[in-house]
């Protein structure tokens, strides 16, 4: 089982790789807000890229281990900015150590699995409208 500050220290890395990834695509992420617009418009490329029905055929596209690391790697920027917007930690899940989460008060959040889901899922799964719901209801996960 990793530590609490292990997992944190990993979780920063992986933020950091996200803002130099988007800058080799001539986007700049500044951990604000304002910039998971920007974070919602690289994850749909990728979402793009994914082969769908008769094409899965030809192509095979990204392997799940490569859409897992992009999750982490995404999603520790998305956790990054709400640890320093909205609060939290960085730890293993509650109910699975091998699950990265997000504490806030008493509510676990899986940044990564959310970055995993909005990849695989597409714009009905945005970052930014996810965030935005945390904003509102921040006062009460935090009880």
């Amino acid at each position: 089982m990793m530590t609490q500050l292990r997992i944190a220290d990993m979780m920063k890395a992986y933020a950091e790789d996200a803002v130099e990834f988007a800058d080799q695509m001539d986007v700049k992420l500044d951990y604000t807000e304002t910039s998971l617009k920007d974070l919602d418009l690289i994850l749909q490329k990728f979402h793009d890229e994914l082969p769908k029905g008769w094409r899965k055929i030809f192509n095979r596209g990204p392997s799940e281990e490569q859409i897992a690391y992009m999750a982490k790697m995404w999603g520790g920027y998305l956790g990054e900015i709400i640890v320093r917007h909205l609060g939290g930690e960085w730890k293993a899940s509650e109910m699975d150590d091998d699950t990265i989460a997000l504490q806030i008060g008493e509510a676990e959040l899986y940044p990564p699995s959310r970055v995993y889901r909005r990849i695989m899922n597409g714009a009905e799964d945005s970052v930014e409208d996810y965030y935005k719901i945390l904003k509102l209801e921040q006062d009460s996960i935090r009880l």
